[in-house]
């Protein structure tokens, strides 16, 4: 079974920047982050074993998102220079790797991801994916192949939400995050919800009516048909008067995964050239993940050996 990993370039590089010192090259440069971003990705390709990596990024552009909200992610802190400096050093690293970059204006790494794991599903519809990640909005993708590897705290605690841990966590399916956070609203991207419907309200309105379109049309029935409604009645009316705001938060918390010129065929399974991943970490002086680069590269090479071996003996 062929498996891709995604990452979500931001979200590690957040996570090593504030977990990492603040390392500098020898020009004085910071990079803490992107030092913390090689070493996961080394990790990620020992351990995981990936067919396929692709990397995505934001953009300082505003997105669909802030067009319809212009107080999406409103007051969010901002960090010093020295982390966004380590952004375009980032890219330098995946490029050495001959990774896929994929960034679009008007979108999220988020929505990149959802879009890329989409088209290779339609290529490839047992494939399977991992989606690497500070953020748990992404959990709304998970499913039967699909997994968040999260990154709990800094790069070391990691949690694998699949199918199973995405119900225990938040007691619903992946796709009913997306109504749960259209009621409860994301403080974290300035979303702020129905007054009044707090996380406890919300989670029991989706367990009871599993999507919004089915509290909607109750609603509907209560208001427009003369039904009864069993819902207390100064709730039900605040869901009614706010339900355009629902639904646009709806939106606003969506992954999209339909993103005209997403350019997938620049997916290829991955082929390192070695000397050139070495070349940049000498440059960046990170002597201890060439002596793990080295490490990983005589482990494919013996892995190589083996498939071969397998073959001419015709082992499968």
């Amino acid at each position: 079974m062929a498996k891709l990993i995604l990452i979500d370039a931001q979200a590690v590089l957040h996570r090593a920047w504030h977990a990492l010192p603040k390392l500098t090259d020898s020009h004085g440069q910071v990079i803490n982050a992107v030092y913390g971003f090689s070493s996961l990705l080394l990790k990620l390709i020992n351990e995981q074993n990936p067919d396929y990596l692709v990397v995505a990024f934001d953009t300082k552009a505003p997105t669909f998102r802030h067009q319809e909200y212009k107080e999406y992610k409103a007051g969010r802190e901002k960090q010093p220079a020295e982390f966004y400096d380590q952004i375009p050093l980032s890219k330098k690293i995946v490029e050495a790797f001959g990774l896929p970059i994929f960034i679009k204006e008007g979108f999220e790494a988020d929505d990149l991801i959802g879009a890329v794991i989409q088209s290779q599903k339609k290529k490839n519809p047992k494939i399977e994916s991992l989606i690497v990640s500070g953020d748990l909005d992404l959990c709304q993708l998970v499913g039967p192949r699909t997994s968040v590897y999260y990154l709990r705290q800094g790069l070391s605690q990691i949690k694998i939400y699949d199918l199973k841990a995405v119900r225990e966590r938040f007691e619903l399916e992946p796709e009913q995050l997306i109504d749960f956070k259209a009621l409860r609203g994301d403080p974290s991207d300035n979303i702020k919800g129905m007054t009044g419907i707090g996380p406890k309200i919300a989670l029991k309105l989706i367990k009871n009516f599993k999507t919004l379109d089915n509290l909607y049309e109750y609603l509907e029935n209560c208001f427009n048909k003369g039904r009864k409604c069993e819902i207390k009645q100064s709730l039900a009316e605040k869901l009614w008067q706010n339900k355009e705001q629902v639904l646009r938060d709806k939106r606003l918390v969506t992954i999209q995964k339909n993103i005209p010129g997403l350019e997938a065929e620049k997916i290829k399974k991955i082929n390192f050239d070695y000397k050139k991943i070495n070349k940049i970490f000498e440059e960046f002086g990170f002597k201890s993940l060439i002596k793990r680069l080295m490490k990983n590269h005589s482990n494919q090479s013996v892995i190589k050996t083996n498939l071969i071996t397998c073959k001419q003996n015709k082992l499968f």
